[in-house]
């Protein structure tokens, strides 16, 4: 049985040094994982329930094991930073339903959009989600500028969210390259239970 030990690190490590292990073993194959992180210990359970895997859980002191045997499913494209939650204090959502900032110049907007994403995963304090409603989803799309920057918040945590209508809306579900795509029931839940909602 081969032994994955994350004890000592913060998500996404965890969760996806578990995706890079099962999708090394053959299906069938046993797999302990070990972790001292009540958090990182819900993360990993809601990973593997998503992947249809349901381990088996027991705990000795801070010590979490899972037990567990890897699938026949093809993992490579799931996103396993996108289930990363934190135990810091994260009360504020961003929310971009443009892929603009501002009035005025749309050029100089673009710029300014840009910079922003930029800028927002070097703040100490994260967003714990980004949502991306009407034209914003289109920042999301894998030729996007913010791409990149959009997928390193999501490997530091943040929950990237896209309004699953409007990614439909403008045809663009195969050019997606971060991200999960919700429905708006989702998305207001996690609007209305935001701390507050910053609109760039």
């Amino acid at each position: 049985m081969k032994t994955l030990d994350t004890r000592g690190l913060l998500c996404p490590k965890p969760l996806i040094m578990l995706k890079e292990a099962l999708q090394e073993m053959d299906a069938g194959d046993a797999l302990r994982v070990e972790t001292d992180n009540d958090t990182s210990l819900k993360n990993l359970l809601t990973y593997l329930k998503d992947q249809g895997i349901e381990p088996e859980v027991s705990s000795a002191g801070a010590v979490h094991t899972l037990l567990l045997t890897a699938p026949e499913k093809d993992l490579s494209a799931s996103n396993p930073a996108a289930y990363c939650s934190s135990d810091l204090p994260r009360d504020y959502v961003v929310c971009i339903k443009r892929e603009v900032m501002g009035d005025g110049d749309p050029e100089l907007g673009k710029v300014l959009l840009e910079t922003f994403v930029e800028n927002l995963k070097l703040q100490e304090q994260l967003p714990s989600h980004v949502v991306l409603y009407n034209g914003g989803v289109k920042l999301a799309m894998k030729s996007s500028p913010l791409c990149s920057s959009l997928v390193e918040l999501e490997e530091l945590g943040t929950r990237i969210m896209l309004c699953g209508t409007c990614v439909d809306h403008y045809g663009i579900q195969l050019d997606i390259g971060v991200g999960m795509i919700s429905n708006m029931v989702v998305l207001t839940e996690t609007l209305a239970s935001a701390g507050h909602v910053v609109t760039p």
